[in-house]
């Protein structure tokens, strides 16, 4: 009888680990984007135009998700570390809902800036997890994360007009609006 339980809760555990990753899934692609958008500005505070070349980079399912991993209740963090095919690492740790299984926060996947970096690059992505709380660790193991690059997609050109001077210096939140209204280039 013992051995039965034992055998079940391997078997409960393995399960449990063959559903380890990112919850939307460990295939993502990324899609490079372009496009050109003319801005015409005038009214109370000016007159204006600009040209912007707007450029972004779109993963699907997207730039954010939260870790899946095996539920033990006693856990509050989870510790991931990506393995970059170029011999690269990065590591990141968010907080761990143990009784569900799941990241507290999802973990940015792809977002550089100033202040923040991704977990992945493209290509495959040897990723290390660790279940802990304090300084005990209750579960470890890896899961591979596949990133691809796929073709280039370019946007129409656009013209907005717009009574604000201030929209004819502003490329950021111009180029986010254009990649939206073309729902990023598709």
């Amino acid at each position: 009888m013992l051995r039965l339980v034992i055998f079940i809760t391997a078997l409960c555990s393995l399960a449990q680990a063959q559903n380890v990753g990112f919850e939307k899934g460990n295939s993502l692609t990324v899609t490079p984007i372009q496009g050109q958008v003319r801005v015409i500005c005038g009214g109370f505070n000016g007159n204006g135009t600009a040209l912007y070349s707007c450029r972004d980079i779109v993963m699907k399912p997207g730039a954010y998700d939260h870790f899946v991993g095996p539920r033990d209740a006693r856990v509050t963090k989870v510790e991931l570390t990506a393995f970059h095919q170029d011999g690269s690492n990065r590591s990141k740790t968010e907080d761990y809902q143990g009784a569900r299984g799941i990241s507290t926060d999802a973990f940015n996947l792809w977002i550089s800036t100033l202040f923040q970096k991704p977990l992945l690059e493209v290509g495959t992505n040897n990723v290390n997890y660790r279940l802990v709380s304090g300084n005990t660790v209750y579960a470890e193991g890896s899961f591979q994360a596949v990133v691809t690059k796929t073709a280039m997609r370019e946007c129409p050109m656009a013209t907005y007009q717009s009574t604000d001077v201030n929209d004819c210096n502003s490329q950021y939140s111009i180029c986010q609006r254009y990649f939206k209204e073309f729902n990023n280039c598709q």
